[in-house]
């Protein structure tokens, strides 16, 4: 396990750099998130070490044109650039909105390709698209990216033992390891944290170092109020988000606890922002008639606010968390000499003396804490005393950001060997729209290609007679025509790998038109990352016409996330039927299975080669045009469920019985809004305020 100081070299020139912080969070807009105020700490600091700085928050609240403009002002003030992004969902699914973030980040990067150093936490995969492109070899080729670890979905659920409850944090779960994994340079604030992620099999990069956040105790406010450690108790002040995995069901309990032994509590303050999944001062009026005490909230303070009210006189900090990997709240603590106790969890300890640790830290259950609060109940303790670790954490951060940092590169060769690509397209009964897909390859810029045409059992007149004047008009390029009787798509595309001879296969559906670039692209970056299938997003349109004429009406961009397995047993995650694919991987899994009229062929391939731990990967850019309408493969289909039993199909092979009826069960649509009920939602005043405050504060 390694420190970051490992990464420094003493011999190197020490240079200002362009860094941008690329981040869903941030302080000022967010007013006491964990990650936005470690990064608000880092690019001040980086500032004050002589970096130029910009920040680019992607976040819906950058919607708010006045929150926006008083941030930038509060930001520039620093001589720090900030600018604001609003993601934009381009359908109402699920993967939309999941991939809408992720491609705002992406998106403006490569607008503002001008940094040598980026930073972004994995957290929900916000860097992830941008990473894949870099690893891809389309953009960022000399940028650096450290990626921070953060708060994985997985380490986060499993830490509190809770249930995933929606089915895009199996995309997060994804985006999140495959961000750290494909990170130039892994910096986790813990020890913890990468002990998590090694035992969870992440494939971490070379570089991959735990370190304190960066944290300027010049930042928060002077505690004049502490002067010693005698001082008298007078208030326990709860200090986190009040739901459960901070503790507060720990905190409440311990609390009864002590009620029942007769120990006279000083007062209790809950300081920390309500969560909207659990109602918390519900939990709390229902506890407290025992408590025999005065009982206030807060929860509407920043973080700096949030130390203000606790340096007060007599205040004792309670961090009960029950999981942490490098909580700010320590920091924040440790900075001001706050006195606090915390729950032994994650990489709290990290950031302790040994032996103040011992004082501070109690086992993260009820009974323990009972014991550490009444051990305070009259007289505070001392304030907690640093790591060495932590002491000399500024200097390692500004020496590492100082010098040059290698970015390993498979610079492309100008004489390349260019592959010969089979391009396999099926066909059934759509002439004109075959004409539109034919010429598009006509025009591709990458010119080692061979063509394979299927028709499927086309039968009508006008069908057969255009089709004939099509193969003859191609023909004198070399391009193969087989007809076959009507087996379906899978067939067909089987029958155009069959008489393919291409180093690579990619098949192409009779409706849909490339871009002149699509191929090259593909085959430029399955070569620079030695991808065994390749995917890609595209652009939607619709009509009659070729895309960009009046009869084809251009739509949104299409985009996937690539192979997540977990997520692919429910959804098409990895992309279209569209890909680019080793001929000799195709063969090796036996291409397509060939079921008539039943959908989702294509993804089950791409599940099988998930499993089998081929190299998969999705080219976030589009390269072609899909048409959608009525006349699809998709309205031929039989029942859905067939094709959703096709789609986790590799899943089950090799399970027993019991194993196979778990990944089987799956609920009505009913029961599944019934169960949604049954969570706890705020009332219609509680949401109105809620969208109240959200949209109208603006205090930085």
């Amino acid at each position: 396990m390694k420190e970051l100081h490992e990464d420094l070299r003493l011999e190197a020139v020490q240079k200002p750099k362009r860094i941008c912080i690329l981040t869903e969070d941030m302080f000022g807009p967010i007013k006491n998130g964990g990650i936005g105020t470690a990064y608000f700490h880092l690019a001040v600091f980086l500032q004050r070490s002589g970096h130029k700085v910009t920040i680019c928050f992607v976040n819906g609240l950058a919607k708010n044109p006045v929150k926006m403009k008083i941030t930038k002002n509060f930001f520039a003030k620093l001589n720090v650039e900030f600018h604001g992004v609003a993601p934009q969902a381009l359908a109402k699914t699920t993967m939309a909105r999941t991939m809408a973030m992720p491609y705002a980040a992406y998106e403006w990067l490569k607008r503002n390709d001008r940094f040598d150093i980026v930073h972004v936490s994995e957290w929900r995969g916000m860097g992830y698209i941008a990473l894949l492109a870099k690893s891809l070899g389309i953009a960022f080729q000399d940028i650096h990216f450290a990626v921070k670890g953060s708060s994985p979905t997985l380490w986060s659920a499993e830490g509190n033992q809770q249930f995933l409850k929606e089915e895009r944090q199996l995309g997060w779960v994804f985006m999140e390891r495959r961000s750290a994994e494909m990170a130039d340079t892994l910096i986790c604030g813990s020890q913890h944290l990468v002990c998590w992620m090694k035992n969870n099999k992440y494939r971490l990069p070379e570089r991959s170092y735990y370190w304190p956040n960066v944290f300027l105790d010049d930042l928060l406010p002077d505690n004049e109020a502490i002067k010693n450690s005698n001082l008298e108790t007078k208030e326990w002040v709860f200090f986190g988000r009040l739901e459960p995995r901070k503790g507060i069901i720990l905190f409440v309990n311990a609390l009864n606890t002590l009620a029942k032994r007769g120990v006279r509590l000083p007062s209790i303050t809950f300081l920390g922002g309500h969560s909207y999944r659990f109602d918390a001062r519900k939990f709390i009026e229902e506890n407290q008639k025992h408590w025999s005490t005065e009982v206030s909230f807060i929860s509407d303070c920043n973080a700096i606010q949030a130390v203000e009210y606790l340096s007060g006189e007599g205040r004792l900090a309670v961090i009960p968390a029950l999981l942490e990997n490098s909580p700010i709240s320590v920091y924040e603590c440790l900075a001001t000499k706050v006195p606090f106790i915390a729950a032994d969890t994650g990489g709290t300890r990290e950031l302790l003396d040994d032996e103040n640790g011992k004082k501070i830290l109690f086992k993260p259950n009820h009974i323990a804490l009972a014991r550490k609060l009444e051990l305070h109940a009259k007289k505070l303790p001392a304030p907690g005393i640093k790591h060495q670790r932590l002491k000399k954490s500024l200097d390692v951060w500004n020496k590492w950001h100082g010098q040059e940092h290698s970015i390993i590169k498979n610079a492309r060769s100008s004489n390349r060997h260019d592959p010969l690509v089979s391009i396999c397209v099926t066909h059934f009964e759509r002439p004109d729209f075959l004409y539109q897909a034919l010429k598009s390859i006509k025009d591709q810029t990458y010119k080692n290609i061979e063509v394979i045409v299927v028709d499927d059992g086309s039968h009508s007149q006008e069908a057969l007679h255009a089709l004939e004047i099509i193969e003859s008009h191609y023909q004198k390029n070399g391009w193969q025509f087989v007809y076959q009787e009507n087996r379906y798509v899978g067939a067909a595309r089987n029958t155009a790998a069959q008489n393919a001879s291409g180093d690579y296969l990619l098949f192409f559906d009779d409706d849909n038109v490339m871009m002149p670039e699509m191929v090259d692209k593909l085959v430029s970056a399955a070569t620079f990352a030695d991808i065994d299938c390749l995917t890609c997003s595209s652009i939607r349109f619709s009509g009659k016409g070729a895309p960009n004429t009046p009869e084809g009406k251009l739509g949104t961009q299409i985009r996937f996330m690539g192979p997540a397995r977990a997520w692919a047993t429910k959804v098409n995650i990895v992309g279209d039927a569209t890909c680019l694919i080793k001929a000799s991987k195709f063969r090796d899994h036996g291409g397509y299975t060939e079921r008539y009229r039943t959908g989702k062929d294509d993804i089950e391939f791409y599940s099988k080669l998930i499993l089998a731990k081929e190299n998969v990967s999705y080219y976030p850019d589009p390269l072609y045009y899909y048409r959608t309408g009525d006349n699809s493969m998709k309205s031929r289909n039989h029942l859905q469920e067939e094709g959703d039993f096709r789609q986790i199909s590799p899943y089950l092979e090799g399970l027993d019985s019991e194993e196979k009826s778990l990944l089987l069960l799956r609920k009505q649509q009913k029961d599944a809004k019934k169960n949604k009920g049954e969570k706890y939602k705020p009332g219609f005043l509680k949401r109105t305020i809620r969208k109240l405050r959200k949209f109208a504060r603006v205090k930085v």
